[in-house]
């Protein structure tokens, strides 16, 4: 059974301080939240969000109106602050998550 999440080791020295987790991750499409919550505390050492904003939407590339694009953009970051939420999209280059990338 392949694990979720975990650490990549490059040589036989203990993980130290210096050491640098991905700024990413890759997640199998059955990853249930809570896995995800555990990886972000103890990996990233994040504290526990209040909400988890989960963007998914289709691929395809779409017009917005610049004044829709900011509106959307702003819109999203104020929830995501106001709220101490955690964003988590595909992570792939197009469509509505691009836009969420953008906002980021």
């Amino acid at each position: 059974m392949t694990k979720q999440f975990g650490f990549l080791k490059f040589h036989e020295d203990k993980y130290e301080e210096t050491t640098r987790p991905a700024q990413y991750i890759r997640l199998a499409l059955q990853t249930d939240a809570e896995t995800v919550v555990k990886f972000m505390k103890e990996a990233w050492r994040l504290p526990s969000p209040d909400l988890i904003i989960s963007i998914t939407g289709g691929a395809k590339n779409f017009y917005l109106s610049p004044k829709l694009r900011k509106t959307f953009q702003q819109g999203l970051i104020q929830a995501a602050v106001t709220t101490n939420a955690w964003i988590i999209t595909a992570g792939t280059n197009a469509g509505v998550v691009k836009e969420v990338g953008q906002a980021i």
